[in-house]
């Protein structure tokens, strides 16, 4: 910590990573808010916002990469700013592609989508509050750590039970288009605890 604070007189950091970070992931919540609203709705409005704010989410991550390149001195390591900004980037890809395959095959919210999704939001939430806590007191946000992988393995226990129902259909194609949907939810919950590993990782370096 002494070595970075000597480059930090030397070099000061002109680029504000910890905002960065946190744009980024209040983009992802939103992208997950969207997508639940737009489930519900099936509305264009919905829709809209959904992919506006995916597009919000992919600015802030090409922001944070041209600014990796350009700082000489960041706050924790640049490495895991990067894989921090990659493993959101991918919660948004696996919500949009939820919203496509289930426009395209048609498929309607169930229990099981719905409580995903639910789920997947209320982590990307806790994400939010653990980014929020990063530069001030990051020790604090074991507590939102904690409650993420929760998350991950509610939805992943969710998931299996989802399936075990769908294999017992005589509907082979329902369950196929249905077993699609969850998959990309549960990837989603898969690549948000990737995301709060990154987040352990730093809070332990830093602490």
């Amino acid at each position: 910590m002494t070595k970075l604070n000597f480059w930090e007189r030397l070099f000061p950091i002109k680029r504000d990573f910890h905002k960065m970070i946190r744009n980024q992931a209040e983009a992802t919540t939103n992208v997950v808010d969207f997508l639940s609203c737009w489930i519900s709705s099936r509305s264009e409005e919905d829709y809209q916002r959904l992919i506006r704010e995916a597009d919000r989410a992919d600015s802030c991550r090409f922001t944070m990469e041209e600014n990796l390149i350009e700082a000489f001195v960041t706050p924790f390591d640049r490495q895991d700013i990067y894989s921090l900004s990659v493993e959101m980037a991918r919660i948004v890809e696996y919500s949009k592609s939820t919203q496509a395959e289930m426009e395209a095959f048609e498929v309607l919210a169930d229990p099981i989508i719905l409580y995903m999704l639910q789920k997947l939001k209320e982590g990307t939430v806790q994400l939010v509050e653990a980014m929020d806590l990063l530069k001030g007191d990051p020790r604090k946000s074991q507590i939102q750590i904690g409650n993420i992988r929760k998350v991950e393995l509610t939805i992943e226990d969710k998931y299996r039970v989802g399936m075990a129902e769908l294999f017992k259909s005589p509907d082979l194609m329902h369950a196929l288009r249905y077993r699609e949907v969850y998959h990309h939810i549960k990837d989603a919950a898969i690549h948000l605890g990737y995301t709060t590993d990154v987040l352990h990782r730093i809070v332990v370096r830093v602490v």
